[in-house]
């Protein structure tokens, strides 16, 4: 069996040492912060059917893997056993094909939706505003604790032998010829059958000077906590996204006129909490720095979850915080080998968790030579180089 590196100690990461160890490969596990210190443990914490249909497969596999990590895992994993449902609100006329484009596209896999007439809506959620355009209940939708599954992963794959280190930084890959042979820490080299990478948006650090050159975009989105006095929903209510085409990084023109990016991609889902808080999201803006370019998003956020439930308005907010997510131009992930010895495992954007112990069985498939579980091709890592 290979001796597997693993960068990265997100979700991706964690749930690929998981499977590798799972197969009888030796990890080594390494992440540069803490477990989930980034956007793993700083989202949503949710398991939503994917719009796309080449990732409905994908999906279904994480969901089923993470129900079966909540029983085995060595520390408490809240996650749904069933779904808790999900009502899909057109708030007006003009949010209305967009919202029904997305019913169509979660419908391929999830036939257990209902339109439902203004009475339905109202006995099923009455703090909904009255005379939105039109709602959904789509039957499906789990709640989960991602920094929790997260490092329960990686402590099943150290319960198998994985080597877990974080606090430890990658700083280079190491190559002879086209080959990739280990990576370089802060505390020295490590040598390795397979490297995968699996560093979300830091991932293209360690591979461009390699010459490996992937189009993923780190970008920023935001949610807000807050606690009303009694809990105002029963399931997950969603908005559409109002979404560009894609979202680029700003020229060094638009940033020196004051053309900071500003993020008009943003939602609205509600997310009522077990412990009867409220998490509202989301948003999408390029990253240019550490720090929030456009402070305002949390306030944008919470003007559109008040359109859709008024009385959130009387709600403390507890916080507000952003994680940075890896996107690609197409919202697939990339998923693959990218040279001999080298396979990537990045670009998941908003469903890392959604995606992420599918995805491991993906990478696993590829470094063991096993039978892939679904078609790797939308997830071809070169997919952009014809275009």
């Amino acid at each position: 069996m290979p001796d597997v590196v693993v960068v990265g100690g997100g979700i991706i990461g964690a749930a690929c040492a998981e499977e590798l160890t799972r197969r009888g490969a030796s990890v080594a596990l390494i992440e540069r912060d803490e477990l989930a210190s980034g956007a793993s443990g700083r989202n949503q914490g949710l398991w939503v059917p994917p719009e796309d249909a080449a990732l409905q497969l994908m999906a279904a596999r994480s969901l089923l893997r993470y129900l079966a990590v909540a029983e085995e895992a060595p520390l408490p994993v809240w996650i749904d056993p069933r779904p808790v449902g999900t009502v899909y609100v057109a708030i007006d006329d003009d949010a209305l094909p967009s919202t029904e484009a997305m019913i169509r596209r979660v419908g391929t896999t999830e036939p257990h939706i209902e339109e439902l007439d203004d009475a339905a809506l109202a006995e099923l959620e009455p703090e909904i505003a009255r005379g939105v355009a039109r709602a959904w209940l789509v039957h499906a939708g789990h709640r989960l604790d991602p920094a929790a599954l997260t490092v329960a992963l990686a402590l099943l794959a150290a319960s198998r032998g994985a080597t877990i280190r974080h606090h430890l930084s990658v700083r280079a890959l190491r190559t002879d010829g086209d080959r990739v042979t280990g990576v370089v820490t802060d505390e020295g080299a490590i040598d390795a059958d397979e490297v995968v990478v699996a560093a979300g948006p830091w991932s293209p650090a360690l591979l461009d000077p390699i010459g490996v050159r992937l189009p993923v975009t780190g970008v920023r989105g935001w949610l807000v906590r807050v606690h009303p006095s009694e809990p105002l929903v029963r399931h997950l209510i969603r908005t559409v996204e109002r979404s560009p085409d894609r979202i680029e990084r700003p020229t060094a023109g638009e940033v020196a006129s004051g053309g900071l990016p500003m993020s008009d991609d943003y939602g609205s889902v509600v997310h009522p909490h077990v412990d009867g808080t409220a998490l509202i999201g989301s948003s999408r803006a390029a990253w240019l720095t550490p720090e929030p370019e456009d402070p305002e998003v949390p306030r944008r956020i919470l003007t559109e979850a008040l359109r859709v439930i008024p009385r959130l308005a009387e709600a403390p907010v507890v916080s507000s915080w952003w994680g940075l997510r890896p996107m690609t131009p197409d919202d697939r992930p990339l998923i693959g080998r990218a040279r001999d010895g080298l396979v990537v495992a990045t670009g998941h954007g908003s469903e890392g968790v959604i995606n992420g112990a599918g995805t491991a069985e993906l990478v696993a498939a590829t470094i063991l030579e096993h039978e892939p579980p679904f078609g790797p091709f939308p997830f071809d890592p070169f997919r952009f180089d014809a275009d």
